[in-house]
């Protein structure tokens, strides 16, 4: 069986299996959620479906469709108008993330938002969440990317000063499969689990896969004081910041020689750019950033 067959029969499970549930729960809508939504299957994969009814009701069993099984979560539409909100802005500031640890432990949650199609009785299963939350969306998704690519790169830090080579190898292997997350939700794709990442690489090609982009390597003995493999990751990250937060802001001179070097990552909240190395914060402009972004690329080259 193609894949396109592995899709195909997965979703006409699902819309068996929603139209079972839309009867035994009187007045509930039924939504495809997660990979599936997104037109991604394998041989094994499962379906994900949410139930929203007006009350909270007893989680239903998982089933067996046709050999396929079906994962039903339960939630009310209380539940998931609370999900809304969280999208209604991209509000966290230096001074204020309260916002954003909420979003973060709720992330799972929006990607069900963001990747939502109703399966009853909209046969074209079209998307749940409007353009706008749909950005807002995007947004939350690429600072927790870039949180996360920060906190790897604290502990790179911390392991290469150790000489704990080998595990910070391991690490230096995560980290780029967190900022090719980063890309893929830059060019609008949910963040869904790293097994798709070659999918959503190759989006714009659905005939093709494309592999996780590697990082240099490394060379950790003397990575704090110096570090030109590190600039990739500077760079593509900023490169996917500035997908979302384009600047056409004349370059301004910035402290490369400073802040340019291993740990430095950039992010970019409400009140607008900064980069950070485990607590340390220090704001730049629109065009700071850009000359520190320009800056990352030539060192990549190197």
């Amino acid at each position: 069986m193609t894949p396109a067959r592995w899709l195909q029969a997965r979703l006409k499970v699902a819309e068996q299996a929603a139209a079972t549930l839309a009867d035994e729960f009187s007045g509930a809508d039924v939504w495809l959620v997660g990979a599936l939504a997104e037109g991604l299957a394998h041989q094994q994969s499962d379906v994900d479906l949410l139930l929203i009814t007006q009350e909270p009701v007893a989680e239903p069993r998982s089933r067996l469709v046709h050999g396929i099984r079906v994962d039903v979560r339960a939630v009310s539409w209380d539940t998931v108008h609370a999900w809304r909100t969280l999208l209604d802005a991209f509000t966290v500031t230096r001074d204020d993330i309260e916002t954003f640890r909420t979003v973060r432990t709720r992330l799972s949650d929006l990607t069900l938002l963001r990747t939502a199609r109703p399966l009853a009785p909209a046969p074209d299963l079209p998307q749940v969440l409007a353009p706008g939350q749909r950005a807002t969306y995007q947004r939350w998704a690429l600072a927790d990317r870039c949180e996360a690519a920060a906190s790897l790169a604290e502990d790179l830090l911390g392991l290469a000063q150790a000489g704990l080579y080998p595990h910070a190898d391991l690490v230096w292997n995560q980290l780029a499969r967190v900022v090719a997350q980063a890309e893929t939700v830059a060019a609008g794709a949910p963040l869904l689990g790293e097994k798709w990442l070659p999918s959503l690489l190759g989006s714009h090609d659905p005939d093709r896969f494309k592999a996780i982009p590697e990082l240099p390597e490394p060379r950790w003995p003397g990575a704090a004081a110096h570090s030109p493999f590190f600039a990739t990751v500077q760079a593509r990250l900023a490169d996917a910041l500035f997908a979302l937060w384009p600047s056409d802001a004349d370059p301004d001179p910035a402290d490369e020689a400073g802040l340019g070097g291993f740990g430095w990552l950039p992010q970019h909240y409400h009140d607008g750019w900064f980069l950070r190395r485990g607590d340390a914060h220090i704001p730049l402009s629109n065009g700071q950033m850009r000359t520190w972004r320009q800056a990352m690329v030539r060192r990549s080259r190197t």
